[in-house]
């Protein structure tokens, strides 16, 4: 049992912690807010079991809480966070969101880090509730109204926000922003005017680092998918990029399905980029920030849509004139990982291929994985009911391994539960034994799915990527400005 954001309530009468103390919580993903009597030590549940609670925020009266949660995946599939309204002496919840589409959880990520934690924010009345929204790629700033349950946005701009604070009388709220080509700094958004303004920034802790690189701005392009929906993607040139030149490109993968790349600044994609390579990601089916029947999408369809509008949207960079069909690469970590080993059973267009921490196995992975009941409810059944059977081996990357011609290189963290290195070792030593392409595999040791025991393992991700990339596509000198 694990608990987490251990919370005071105003009153300074209970303390709030989510944890799961079902009899089912191996195969749950349900967190359950407790409140713990300071004189007492007694527990009680408040929640009623049904959510999966990400966070919550006291409100200043300490009659009621507000939660960022997901319904139990297991009732009716995965849907968005939305922020819910609880008594504290326990009861129904209700829903404050209901007119918004997307999550009301920032589930995307800068390259460097959280800087968390993340709680929605009440008014010092109880009447207003401040909280985040994805919205294709962003995170806003929003506000709602608890007696009407009203959203209203109030920020937004091409920036991910994970954190923030309200000022004291409502006079503004602090938001921790990352934007395109800055990592996380403090902006200000004053609320004590007629309408809001623009977040100003008020911290410049990057400024001078960032002043002594070259960096390559993400080109935000919308086009279409499969099932002729938008799909967003973006495309990063190389540092040093002229026009009319077409560059090795790779095609990085987020996790997840049920995640999102961001407008915030990636340090692996600025890496790629300074070291010669044009980068291509997207959201494609299955990604949160486009509404929640484009997110469950990917339920049921792991490798169907969601590959589609990837291998468009590759498409739609070469005919923009920047990428170069005979120099394409491709690489994703987790669900990225899965979709990268899927992809090249699929075809023969990539040069080469990094999957990290990923799936080749649906059916193994049910069985091996710390969340196997998660992978269940993605397939809509499990491996041996029968009219799963052949969902599982289709959409499984070791059923097409005869098929690989993209030399391979696998890297997986040692210790991962998530993700386990065993679903790598599968698909490496398959076509190890067939023989037919270059394949080599590195374990990355003291790893887990989510973090290194060393800060220097994180480089081995990139550098042996990029060696690997490096023996099948040539970057030629002279197609950049020196």
């Amino acid at each position: 049992m694990i608990i987490l954001l251990p919370q005071w309530t105003p009153d300074s009468t209970e303390i709030g912690v989510l944890c799961n103390r079902a009899g089912d919580r191996d195969r749950s993903t349900v967190n359950d807010l407790w409140a713990i009597n300071r004189e007492t030590g007694s527990a009680r549940c408040i929640s009623e079991g049904t959510l999966e609670i990400f966070c919550y925020s006291w409100s200043p009266d300490s009659h009621s809480v507000v939660l960022v949660a997901e319904q139990d995946m297991r009732i009716d599939g995965s849907h968005n966070a939305t922020l819910y309204q609880l008594p504290r002496a326990g009861g129904h919840s209700q829903v404050l969101t209901a007119d918004v589409d997307n999550a009301v959880y920032p589930s995307t990520l800068s390259g460097f880090g959280s800087p968390g934690p993340y709680r929605p924010q009440w008014s010092l009345d109880g009447q207003r509730i401040y909280f985040l929204l994805m919205d294709h790629g962003r995170v806003d700033l929003c506000r709602v109204n608890v007696e009407q349950k009203k959203t209203t946005t109030l920020a937004s701009s091409e920036s991910i926000t994970y954190f923030l604070a309200l000022l004291p009388n409502e006079r503004g709220v602090l938001l921790a922003q990352s934007e395109p080509l800055h990592p996380w700094e403090l902006h200000l958004l004053p609320l004590n005017a007629m309408e809001p303004g623009e977040p100003v920034r008020v911290t410049h802790i990057y400024d001078g680092q960032m002043s002594e690189f070259a960096w390559s701005k993400a080109e935000h392009m919308r086009y279409r998918g499969a099932n002729n929906d938008e799909i967003d993607g973006w495309l990063i040139r190389p540092v040093g990029a002229k026009d009319g030149v077409r560059y090795p490109l790779i095609v990085s993968i987020h996790g997840g399905p049920q995640w999102a790349f961001g407008v915030g600044m990636n340090l692996d994609h600025q890496y790629f980029a300074a070291q010669g390579f044009a980068v291509f990601f997207c959201n494609p089916h299955g990604s949160t920030g486009q509404g929640e029947a484009f997110m469950r999408e990917v339920e049921g369809d792991w490798g169907g849509w969601d590959y589609q509008d990837i291998m468009l949207g590759i498409d739609a960079c070469i005919a923009r004139g920047i990428a170069d069909p005979e120099r394409l690469l491709v690489t994703g970590y987790s669900y990225g990982g899965y979709m990268s080993m899927f992809i090249i059973g699929q075809t023969s267009r990539f040069k080469a291929a990094v999957p990290m921490a990923g799936v080749s196995s649906l059916a193994s992975f049910v069985g091996t994985s710390d969340i196997g009941f998660w992978q269940a409810v993605q397939s809509k059944g499990y491996p041996w009911d029968q009219e799963r059977e052949s969902y599982y081996r289709e959409r499984s990357p070791l059923t097409h391994a005869p098929r690989v011609t993209t030399p391979t290189l696998f890297i997986h963290p040692e210790n991962d539960l998530r993700c386990p290195i065993e679903q790598s070792e599968q698909f490496y030593m398959r076509l190890k034994m067939m023989g037919n392409v270059p394949v080599e595999f590195v374990r990355v040791p003291g790893a887990w799915h989510v973090g290194t025991s060393k800060p220097s393992l994180d480089y081995v991700f990139s550098e042996k990527m990029l060696e690997w990339f490096r023996k099948y596509v040539e970057i030629r000198a002279e197609e950049y400005d020196s």
